[in-house]
């Protein structure tokens, strides 16, 4: 009598329970086979929007976890587990693990805006909250510089999104600039001249553009002038090491007289 009260139990749980586990298990398999094709759907978009190499697997595999746990949500849902508990649980997993790392959360956020939208390159020169230096490397937390001293900037990548990025791309045209306080008795002709001959000393000095030379102030004993050497981004560093030696030698050679000593306080 026991025995038959045993079956009769597993027979109301298999009528029950029975077409709900094997509808569960179909829409698994399927659900399964579908998310495979998305993703790798997904993967050629991303392959097609020119999406940077480091970053692609991470959108791959965050696009692929996130629909599978929706889908064994949705399989448990069918065959009367409760998944409330479970949600909850993980969004209080979830949210102590962002306020734990809450800073390198925004320096991968930030990372992951650096290489979607470009702002700059590797091999660019950068100038970041006064730090100068050509970027060796684009990691999803930092960002790696190279200083013309041979020194490496580890920077967080926070720190570059949230204040203004002097880019100087390799390609580009950029003036390298020197300010100087020159003597007022000094002929705007000579001071031109002048420039003009040191930046014959550069090497890379872009020989279809001018030197430019700009008064920026003027006083009755000197005047502040900046002469900029045109040149490209990728020799930006090369002609700034040349050109304060090029401008003495040219200097004494015509007579162009800086400011005294004394007068450099009014810089």
């Amino acid at each position: 009598m026991e025995t038959k009260t045993y079956i009769d139990q597993l027979i109301e749980l298999a009528w029950n329970y029975g077409p709900k586990i094997i509808l569960a298990l179909i829409i698994l398999v399927v659900g399964l086979w579908l998310i495979k094709r998305v993703t790798r759907g997904f993967e050629m978009f991303l392959k097609a929007r020119k999406v940077d190499d480091s970053l692609r697997p991470f959108f791959v595999s965050l696009n692929d976890v996130g629909l599978k746990v929706i889908l064994l949500l949705v399989v448990a849902s069918m065959v009367g587990l409760e998944t409330t508990s479970f949600i909850a649980i993980f969004s209080a997993i979830a949210f102590s693990v962002g306020l734990a790392l809450q800073g390198s959360l925004g320096n991968f956020a930030s990372g992951v805006l650096i290489l979607l939208f470009r702002p700059y390159k590797v091999g660019d020169l950068i100038t970041v909250s006064g730090l100068s230096g050509r970027v060796t490397e684009i990691q999803i937390f930092n960002t790696l510089l190279l200083t013309s001293q041979g020194k490496k900037i580890i920077i967080p990548n926070g720190k570059i999104t949230e204040g203004p990025i002097e880019n100087i791309a390799d390609k580009d045209l950029v003036f390298a600039e020197i300010t100087l306080l020159v003597n007022i008795e000094t002929p705007l002709d000579l001071l031109r001249s002048a420039a003009e001959e040191a930046t014959q000393l550069c090497l890379h000095r872009n020989p279809e553009r001018e030197v430019e030379v700009k008064i920026k102030s003027i006083n009755r004993e000197d005047m502040r002038v900046e002469i900029g050497c045109p040149t490209i981004g990728e020799h930006y560093e090369a002609t700034m090491d040349v050109l304060p030696e090029a401008l003495k030698i040219s200097f004494e050679k015509m007579g162009v007289q800086l400011a005294k000593e004394r007068r450099r306080e009014s810089l």
